[in-house]
């Protein structure tokens, strides 16, 4: 939780002070609930962390997007035999569960 006191309103922009000292501008609306208000100014609220090395006074770049991960397909990597026969007969652990409940003949006779 942060302490906050909004300063001023003007053109529906409320600038906060936090306890702090710092501050900031919040884009308010006519529907807004007080939990909304307090969301958003904890949003912007005064927050420590450890800066990356790139990250250093004078530092200069451009704001961009960061792009989207490219994921890749598993490759099944089995031999074609044994795709082959789980696609026909199911994978050895639900074959197994099918004689578990239905016995060994009912099996037989569903892979005839």
């Amino acid at each position: 939780m942060t302490q906050y006191n909004i300063e001023k309103i003007e053109g529906g922009i409320a600038t906060v002070r936090y306890a702090d000292n710092s501050w900031a501008e919040l884009v308010l609306s006519a529907d807004m609930t007080q939990e909304d208000l307090d969301d958003l100014a904890l949003q912007f609220a005064p927050k420590t962390g450890v800066a990356p090395s790139f990250a250093t006074v004078g530092f200069t770049s451009t704001a961009s997007a960061k792009p989207e991960p490219i994921i890749e397909e598993a490759v099944d990597d089995r031999p074609a035999w044994l795709i082959a026969r789980e696609a026909a007969y199911g994978s050895l652990a639900s074959q197994v569960d099918y004689i578990t409940l239905n016995g060994l003949d009912a099996w037989q006779t569903k892979v005839a």
